[in-house]
């Protein structure tokens, strides 16, 4: 535990360098960004003492080593001040649109999980046979297959021709109430279908080869033959197969998982789901810096966070592992 502990404080101590190093790199793209918000506001044609007052008012006016110690201090601790647009805090903003963009991709990402872990493991047990070719050419085409495009053909089809489930949002219009109360409803759950069915249809793919191929190399160890030696059924062989085999899944699903949230704005639009991704995209055409700095920022820690959990998780799903 105590080589687990000195792990944990390493790790740690690496990733504020890195949190600290990829704020000093968003404040520069910013600043390099073509463009001032106030221009949005104001013009020329404004007296000079008003566009004074309004860079002021936003902190635009002071030297630039004042902004970066600001913006420094206020994303560390979560301050995120006041959208130049919306007129409302950035971090309830931010938190409403990554609540909205989870509970978009979190069940789609639950199911891939859970039945892609099946069917690969299952497909590199019985290595030769019909279901395993089967599931390779199929899953092999939905890898390749482009989100948009899929999003697109199943709007065309269930939504438009067929008319079975509604074409975009989170709910009907005039249906919004308490978060909670409007995702455990069942107009929420007819929306949520086509977007869920388009993330499944491609990322159940990636843990099912790869625990496809996990599952080819662990197959032949020797502690199978030991568990067989022993006269355990052939099911209990096969958890335990898969427990050893599901190593490398870790990795990628942290790493997917935190690609997957930032990297759904195409989704979002195709489905007009109020999600962070579609909030970033107005952000940045409405040069509003400070919602996107923090979605930015958001979306770079959830990254950090899940390789953080997923290497702490190693020694936990593997006991031949061990931390110095």
């Amino acid at each position: 535990m105590g080589g687990l502990r000195r792990y944990i404080l390493r790790r740690l101590m690496t990733l504020l360098f890195v949190v600290l190093s990829l704020l000093t790199i968003m404040f520069a793209l910013f600043k390099l960004l073509p463009g001032d918000p106030t221009a949005i506001f104001v013009d020329n044609n404004f007296p000079q003492e008003m566009i004074e007052r309004t860079r002021h008012s936003w902190g635009l006016d002071a030297p630039l080593y004042v902004q970066y110690a600001r913006y420094m201090v206020n994303m560390l601790t979560f301050d995120f001040g006041n959208s130049f647009f919306q007129v409302a805090p950035v971090q309830s903003i931010v938190v409403e649109k990554l609540a909205n963009t989870c509970a978009m991709m979190l069940p789609a990402l639950f199911l891939s999980v859970l039945l892609g872990t099946l069917i690969g493991a299952v497909a590199g047990w019985k290595r030769g046979s019909v279901f395993e070719s089967g599931m390779i050419v199929s899953f092999l085409f939905l890898r390749s297959a482009p989100s948009f495009f899929v999003g697109i053909l199943v709007l065309m089809v269930f939504a438009y021709q067929l008319r079975w489930l509604p074409s975009g949002g989170m709910v009907s219009p005039g249906a919004a109430g308490p978060f909670w109360q409007m995702v455990l409803s069942l107009d929420f759950l007819k929306h949520l279908i086509l977007p869920t069915l388009v993330v499944f249809s491609r990322e159940v793919t990636g843990p099912a080869l790869l625990l496809r191929s996990s599952m080819l190399e662990v197959k032949g160890s020797d502690f199978l033959d030991i568990l067989r030696a022993k006269g355990l059924p052939a099911s209990r062989i096969l958890v335990h197969a898969t427990r050893n085999a599901m190593l490398p899944l870790v990795t990628y699903v942290a790493v997917t998982t935190g690609f997957i949230f930032q990297g759904q704005v195409v989704l979002e639009i195709i489905f007009a789901w109020p999600g962070v991704g579609r909030e970033l995209v107005n952000a940045l055409n409405d040069l509003d810096y400070p919602v996107a700095q923090a979605a930015f920022y958001v979306m770079a820690l959830t990254i950090l966070a899940l390789n953080f959990i997923a290497d702490v998780l190693y020694g936990l799903i593997d006991p031949r592992i061990s931390y110095h």
